[in-house]
């Protein structure tokens, strides 16, 4: 999801704020997710009288709840396609990261104030389906480049991009790189790695779960411990991160294999580069879904399908810099030039429902 360079971070602050506690960061997106939750029941469109769409009764306005680097091009496009298509209007709020959007979704469960969520990745699909989150619908003309993408036999989450979480790194700055995960401890790179934490963000989560298919559940903590060193900080957000990496805070940072075509599509820059270790990466696939209780479901069944059709499809790519999960959507020649995993690691999505808290706790206490 890469889609925002701006949040501005100076070098003492970087260094100053140090790994943050799960706990802690969990418990303060909890409020933040308050705050804002009182400002989307305010801002919320009343109800409009009815609108003519093909003959349906409508109720209003569109709530689509997201996370922050969701893109404007992206928005944009669901805006226009509402508003001259559906004669609807689209109000979209965004939340902290994945974290912030999820916890978001939790505290409204019993009332929701949303009509449809983007932006949850698969990781969270055991916490989804057990707190009932989401109302299943299977999109109109829903066509997969991967059956593996479909998250959902019920289609309560329903796959509208992905990626491979991986490193990249500043050839300028670091232009001899490591080339294994025993690289990334050597000394040489004592506070030269951005990281995201995996209380709050998507790639930081996805990043956690990939060192433990990596290392195991035996292995994964010495991993940390030893990496801790060169770790410059551990930002709550993938924009926080990122934004320390391109003013070249630090030479390495933790996003996606498709990262670098950005550069290159925008700004003919190839300094970036992607640190692919056993020519592997850890999938990502982001979702959408209709939220359970929806007052707008007619035109949350719009939004999904919409957001599956190859009109919307063919944005993804230069907006978000995922993968479509189209089939007939022609990658641009960007994405062409970069260095990809050749192959893809994943946990059971019900081994990490059942363990993942613990897998946090663990990690917090390494560390603190």
């Amino acid at each position: 999801m890469l889609s925002c360079f701006s949040p501005s971070h100076r070098s003492a602050a970087a260094r100053s704020i140090f790994v943050p506690a799960a706990v802690l960061v969990f418990l303060l997106s909890l409020t933040a997710g308050c705050s804002r939750r009182d400002q989307a029941a305010s801002e919320k469109p009343e109800p409009s009288a009815k609108v003519a769409a093909a003959g349906l009764e409508e109720t209003g306005a569109l709530v689509v709840y997201t996370y922050d680097a969701f893109p404007q091009g992206l928005q944009e496009s669901v805006t226009n396609y509402f508003t001259k298509t559906h004669r609807v209007d689209v109000k979209l709020i965004r939340y902290e990261d994945a974290g912030g959007l999820f916890n978001q979704l939790i505290l409204e469960k019993d009332s929701p104030k949303a009509d449809v969520m983007i932006g949850l990745d698969s990781s969270y699909l055991g916490w989804i389906l057990h707190d009932d989150l989401l109302t299943p619908y299977e999109p109109e003309g829903l066509v997969l480049v991967d059956e593996d993408l479909r998250v959902d036999p019920r289609y309560r989450a329903v796959p509208f991009d992905f990626g491979r979480i991986t490193l990249n790194y500043d050839s300028e700055a670091l232009p001899e790189p490591p080339t294994t995960w025993d690289g990334l401890l050597a000394p040489s790179l004592k506070e030269k790695i951005v990281l995201m934490n995996p209380a709050t963000s998507s790639p930081g989560r996805n990043f956690l779960l990939y060192t433990i298919a990596v290392f195991g559940e035996d292995g994964y903590l010495d991993f940390w411990r030893r990496l801790k060193p060169n770790l410059l900080t551990v930002t709550a957000g993938w924009s926080q991160g990122y934004a320390l990496y391109t003013q070249g805070e630090a030479p390495i940072v933790l996003s996606y294999d498709t990262s670098p075509a950005y550069h290159i599509q925008y700004e003919n820059e190839t300094r970036y580069k992607n640190l692919i270790f056993d020519e592997r990466a850890y999938a990502q696939i982001e979702v959408a879904g209709i939220v359970r209780g929806a007052a707008n479901l007619k035109n949350a069944q719009r939004f999904m399908d919409y957001i599956v059709d190859v009109e919307f499809q063919t944005l993804i790519p230069l907006n978000q810099f995922m993968y479509p999960i189209h089939p007939d959507v022609v990658l641009p020649e960007a994405f062409r030039k970069v260095e990809k995993a050749m192959s893809i690691v994943n946990l059971d999505g019900e081994r990490i429902f059942e363990n993942f808290e613990r897998w946090l706790r663990e990690w917090e206490t390494v560390m603190q």
